[in-house]
């Protein structure tokens, strides 16, 4: 097996670039109309409120992928804000994948949502006991409620879905294809867990970032090098999610070449993250001050 000619965080890089074009290619087909791909006539054939919906989704989703591509050059510390903009990554191409799997009718509550959602942002109950508030912007909205959104009231029924991610995910796969669901899944595996402990500020995501990977030393150097492994991880996993979102896509409406294109970048990622460290050029570490502009004395 050859060796690399990239560090491997490089090589993801390249790769989510790639599969950024394919992320484009399917944006452009559910949003502005048929186009061609090594001669296939790609047509979008999703119901109205699935393509709507799903392409929303997906578009959040590439934003969040474009940010990640911006912060790869980071070392140290801001890295650990990359966690949560993977994670919206990762929940988007989910959520997506699973709207342009599910019924219309699934697609048409998560519409509806949106403008529920929007009302219920002014209209809510907030804090726990002594230290709580009621905003409004309806004079009642329990008869609001009733009468406006009457799908969404009721216990358990405030959400778009009442699946959870694991459970979007099992959809996918059995209506999309094992393909698409298994992608999903990895993604979800590798990053879904250690993301909430960051974004929710336990004191477990606050150390997994510091000392996850540095074997122990405590040191500026060991820092940068364990903030390099968390972006590899970080790409592995949004990598993951998107080739599930475009196995979706592409597969259940039968679009052959660019499927195939998705299977090749799954395979080079799979290669990427299986092969051994020492396959890979060294990636030089540079302290995040010798990152900074020089300093005028004042």
């Amino acid at each position: 097996m050859p060796e690399e000619e990239l560090p491997l965080l490089d090589a993801l890089r390249g790769l989510a670039l790639l599969q950024q074009k394919f992320l484009n290619l399917a944006l452009f087909v559910a949003s502005q109309g048929p186009a061609t791909f090594e001669g296939e006539l790609l047509t979008c054939s999703l119901p109205d409120d699935q393509r709507r919906i799903s392409t929303l989704l997906a578009m959040a989703a590439g934003q969040s992928v474009e940010t990640l591509l911006s912060m790869a050059k980071l070392r140290g510390i801001p890295v650990r804000d990359a966690y949560p903009i993977a994670r919206s990554a990762l929940e988007s191409f989910v959520n997506a994948s699973y709207l342009l799997s599910e019924s219309d009718e699934v697609a048409s509550r998560a519409i509806r949502y949106v403008n529920f959602a929007a009302w219920r942002l002014h209209n809510k109950k907030i804090g726990s006991g002594e230290f709580s508030f009621e905003l409004r912007s309806d004079p009642d909205p329990s008869i609001a409620l009733a009468t406006e959104w009457p799908e969404f009231s009721g216990k358990g029924q405030g959400n778009w879905t009442a699946l959870d991610v694991p459970s979007r995910i099992r959809r996918v796969g059995e209506l999309a294809g094992r393909r698409a669901g298994s992608r999903l899944l990895g993604g979800y595996a590798l990053i879904y867990s250690i993301s909430s402990e960051i974004i929710h500020g336990s004191p477990f995501g606050a150390s997994y970032f510091y000392s996850g990977h540095s074997n122990g030393e405590k040191t500026a150097d060991a820092l940068v090098v364990g903030s390099v492994l968390h972006l590899e991880e970080i790409f592995v996993a949004v990598l993951h999610a998107g080739c599930g979102y475009l196995s979706a896509f592409f597969g259940l409406q039968d679009m052959e070449a660019p499927l195939k294109a998705e299977e090749k970048i799954f395979e080079r990622l799979l290669d990427l993250s299986t092969k051994p460290r020492s396959e890979f050029p060294t990636m030089p570490v540079e302290t995040e001050q010798e990152n900074r502009e020089p300093q005028d004395d004042a």
